[in-house]
């Protein structure tokens, strides 16, 4: 067996894409973090304080829409809000039938304890089945699927509601892009997924009831609809059909070792234990990291251990034997997943790259 060589500051191995060593065993990332330390993030707490003050009150129904799942991020999420501000919150579910126990019992604690509306959509089960069989002999992957699906569902809810306001509501979120973006390994943006749709998936698309057909065209024309948060200039190019929408972690010190016990305590909040804190929401979660490893060598679990390890969280020591919760066998769930969607595995395309 070859040997992997590891940053010796974190543990990125060296067949991460595009990494680098310097003569002291010195990843690149760990370089240009070690540059970036001092530099601004560009936006603060007191932003957020305005953002916030240019929606509350506007309406007797509720301030803002929370996308929820049960995992760790959003429901920090509405938590914050709801204790920092006070904000009327409406919750919005999207839920593809693969929740885990434990985000199912989340999310009903924290409805309840916040006091919080909760709208849940659900799509036809035979659709996604034919977007993720697609997905896998296409391109190995199907977790494109769900995340641009939840965003059309998401802009689509946000803009009905817009309607019967009178104006385009506050939607927030809790991606950290320091944790959550893998560069070189992610499946990023909605363009890929719109190319990779055949017309006939396209225009079954289109008919969902709760996808507006108007925000499918305007959203294939801009290079990543995701990425369009207020006052950027791709908020400006979608115009009506744009989300007022703000990431939560962008403005605030968003700590992902402290955040689970402060829902713990809280909101009686729990987590598998042996498990990512992260994305155990979703019981597919594991077939995902599998592909990635197959594919790529390593996990989310590796990329977001050695950015702790750059902020000071953790040890190196404490990453590497966090490694065991890498996915690098096939989950036992794979088989009969692969089985639901009428395929095999000699289907699922294992070469293919994925979107960078």
């Amino acid at each position: 067996m070859v040997e992997v060589r590891r940053c010796t500051r974190c543990i990125l191995p060296d067949i991460y894409p595009s990494i680098t060593f310097n003569e002291h065993g010195v990843c690149n990332f760990c370089l240009e973090a070690a540059e970036e330390k001092d530099t601004p993030s560009g936006k603060s707490k007191a932003e957020l304080d305005r953002v916030i003050e240019t929606y509350k009150g506007r309406s007797d129904k509720y301030d803002v829409i929370v996308g929820l799942s049960g995992g760790k991020d959003s429901s920090y999420v509405a938590y914050y809000l709801k204790r920092e501000y006070g904000l009327k919150i409406v919750g919005f579910h999207y839920d593809i039938g693969y929740s885990s126990p434990y985000a199912i019992q989340n999310l009903q604690n924290l409805v309840k304890k916040l006091d919080i509306d909760l709208f849940s959509v659900r799509p036809r089960g035979s659709f996604l089945r034919r977007l993720f069989a697609h997905f896998l002999r296409e391109r190995g992957e199907f977790c494109s699927v769900c995340n641009n699906l939840g965003y059309l569902y998401g802009a689509s809810f946000s803009r009905r509601q817009g309607h019967l306001l009178g104006f385009s509501p506050l939607m927030v979120g809790g991606w950290s892009k320091q944790y959550e973006y893998q560069p070189g390994i992610s499946v990023t943006s909605m363009q890929y997924f719109f190319e990779n749709l055949t017309p006939a998936l396209l225009e079954e698309l289109k008919a969902q009831p709760f996808i507006e057909e108007k925000i499918i065209s305007r959203y294939m024309a801009v290079k990543d609809p995701r990425q369009a948060g207020i006052d950027t200039s791709e908020h400006e190019k979608l115009g009506e059909y744009a989300m007022d929408f703000i990431q939560l972690p962008d403005y605030i010190e968003w700590d992902i070792k402290e955040i689970p016990r402060v829902l713990s305590e809280k909101l009686g909040w729990q987590h598998p234990p042996d498990v990512h804190e992260s994305h155990f929401d979703c019981t597919l979660f594991p077939i995902k990291e599998y592909l990635k490893f197959k594919k790529y060598g390593l996990t989310q679990e590796t990329i977001k251990n050695s950015r702790l390890i750059r902020e000071g969280l953790m040890t190196r020591e404490e990453a590497m034997e966090r490694m065991v919760l890498e996915h690098t066998t096939e989950p036992v769930i794979f088989e009969s997943f692969i089985h639901e969607l009428g395929l095999s595995m000699d289907e699922v395309n294992w070469k293919a790259e994925w979107s960078r």
